[in-house]
């Protein structure tokens, strides 16, 4: 064994210890690696830092962007909630169709993108079926990591091991190379969980109604301008649910009246609503509403950049004041919004409502004139500038986008990067969003750390690492034949899942594969394709992303995901041991 190898040995446990303790951010320890590997001669500069600048990065910042877009439009949102809209099903089929969708989803959107999604309607079956929605979330997630194994981009595990065996000299995966196995193991996995649920989840001590509330709920009044689409429309054929909206009340002439589904809206109404954040921004330049906000235009509104949450500070001028007075004292091309204010829960005009210290606006304009507001000390201005959600129209071009992507790859007319950053920087073109807007949707944290993997997985390689390690499991393993091989491969990418991300886990081990099949005179595809796979699908410690969000939501301890996921990582790798010799022959030279 060299000194480089025991450097190298050592850094990867040190990341292991720091990743699983988390004492360091993640791509803290990415870039230490980075630097440690080149200031040591482990790696040239150049190819230290070759991970940051590869094609993957580029697909996967790509991946994020038309995720996020995807998401943030309400258009998967409304299809799931159109899907499931007043069907009545028991909870083993719920929790089946629940499963069945977020596995296709994710197929094409990311697996945590998907998640993300069909939380609200997982928690909203979870109250028509009277069930809580601990019972839905966990393999709804699960569901999603299995789904999103099936594509290049349905997770960033795939996509990152892709990138790395071809800087090995391998050819990268195809976009649809893994839809056979994760087929099959999707299909085994939902079918345990709907069966053995009740056993595998945990037990039903919450209501839904506890589920926590993260939101901040906005109010406010949207008015049915004349021409409008909404005219003659009824209150529940606009489906504010679907924006995540809740309609309270009705404003007209003739007095207030309640937002009862059937009632027909009128020229000059004014819809009184609440919800989240992007759900009213959303609403307001919805063209299939039609509507416009009680304060501005919505052409207006739509023509501003950004929004930011502003909070009325003790002392401010406006205390006392109605909204509409502080809009007129405000520059022009800043336009308020919606009002949050803490324990109200009675409908009302927010253009009539008497400001008071602790209200938080949502106040949108320029960014220049945006910044000016972080001057003065009458308003907080909570977090970061946000960037208008897009319309469920925007929503439908991303995703044409993404398919056109999709088929350009699978066609062979484009690599996949070249035809996901063109599918970007149309969009931007287009003028539905900037280039700014989109730097904002990127995950640069999950781009670091498979930058700094990918560079130390060449390093394992270049040093010898790699060899010692493939070396050490022939030497217990390599007496059984190339399939207990496999099952090695498969049981240690599984264990490192545990202290590390999944991408992480394959990228350390790819270089790994990649030798022993060397040394045995194997095709590395199967090989490489086992340790891919495997961290892909690993269920059991909640640290990907789509496990980590429905952790709160579902009110899960950290001992519910092995309960569920042991027995479910189980079955995919004997599933796996079976399926990938099938779709990927193991060739050993004699």
């Amino acid at each position: 064994m060299t000194i480089e190898i025991i450097l190298v040995l050592s850094l990867l446990v040190l990341a292991m210890i720091l990743l699983a303790t988390e004492l360091l951010p993640i791509e803290l320890v990415a870039l230490l690696l980075v630097v440690v590997l080149a200031a040591t001669g482990v790696l040239d500069a150049d190819l230290a830092f070759q991970g940051f600048a590869s094609e993957t990065v580029v697909m996967l910042a790509c991946v994020m962007v038309l995720s996020h877009r995807l998401t943030a439009s309400g258009l998967i949102a409304r299809f799931t909630r159109t899907l499931f809209a007043r069907r009545k099903m028991t909870q083993r089929s719920t929790s089946a169709s629940l499963m069945t969708v977020s596995a296709l989803m994710s197929s094409f959107v990311t697996n945590t993108s998907t998640t993300a999604v069909l939380i609200p309607a997982a928690t909203d079956l979870a109250r028509r079926t009277d069930t809580q929605p601990r019972r839905f979330l966990m393999p709804l997630a699960f569901a999603s990591m299995m789904g999103g194994s099936a594509t290049l981009i349905g997770t960033s595990t795939n996509l990152a091991a892709s990138g790395v065996i071809e800087r090995f000299g391998l050819e990268p995966f195809s976009t649809f190379e893994f839809v056979g196995p994760a087929l099959v193991i999707s299909l085994a996995g939902i079918a345990v969980l709907t069966l053995f649920g009740p056993l595998l989840l945990p037990d039903t001590r919450t209501s839904a109604e506890e589920a926590p509330e993260d939101q901040t709920r906005f109010m406010a009044t949207l008015v049915v301008p004349e021409g409008s689409k909404s005219v003659g429309s009824t209150i529940g054929e606009l489906d504010f649910a679907s924006l995540s909206l809740e309609p309270l009340a009705v404003s007209r002439p003739g007095g207030r009246v309640g937002p009862h589904p059937r009632r027909k809206l009128q020229v000059a109404d004014r819809i009184i609503v609440a919800g989240p954040r992007d759900a009213v921004l959303t609403a307001i330049r919805n063209p299939r509403l039609d509507l416009a906000s009680d304060v501005a235009a919505s052409a207006d509104i739509a023509a501003k950049t950004v929004v930011v949450d502003a909070v009325i500070m003790p002392g401010a001028r406006w205390i006392g004041q109605t909204l509409k007075a502080m809009r007129l004292s405000l520059e022009p091309d800043l336009t308020i919004v919606a009002l949050h204010r803490r324990g109200q829960e009675a409908p009302a005009l927010i253009d009539r409502m008497r400001l008071k210290v602790g209200d938080v606006l949502l106040i949108s304009g320029t960014r220049d004139r945006i910044a000016t507001l972080k001057d003065g000390t009458e308003l907080s201005i909570l977090g970061t500038q946000h960037p208008f959600p897009p319309t469920q129209i925007e929503g439908t071009w991303t995703l044409m986008g993404l398919l056109m992507a999709i088929v350009l790859a699978t066609t062979g007319v484009l690599p996949l990067s070249v035809g996901l950053l063109l599918a970007v920087l149309m969009l931007v073109l287009a003028g539905r969003m900037t280039l700014q807007d989109s730097f904002a949707m990127i995950n640069w944290r999950i781009l670091i750390l498979i930058g700094g993997m990918s560079s130390f997985g060449l390093a394992m390689l270049s040093s010898g690492a790699a060899t010692w390690l493939a070396n050490g499991l022939l030497a217990v393993l390599g007496g059984y034949g190339p399939h207990v091989l496999l099952l090695g491969l498969g049981l240690l990418t599984i264990l490192l899942t545990q202290p590390m991300s999944n991408a992480a886990a394959a990228l350390t081990l790819l270089p790994v594969a990649i030798e022993m099949a060397a040394l045995v005179g194997a095709d590395p595809h199967p090989f490489v394709v086992m340790v891919t796979l495997s961290a892909s699908l690993s269920f059991i410690a909640p640290f990907e992303p789509a496990l980590l969000l429905v952790y709160g939501p579902g009110q899960y301890s950290f001992r519910d995901f092995p309960r569920a996921g042991l027995p479910l990582t189980v079955m995919s790798l004997v599933l796996l041991m079976v399926l990938v010799p099938v779709f990927w022959p193991l060739e050993v030279s004699v």
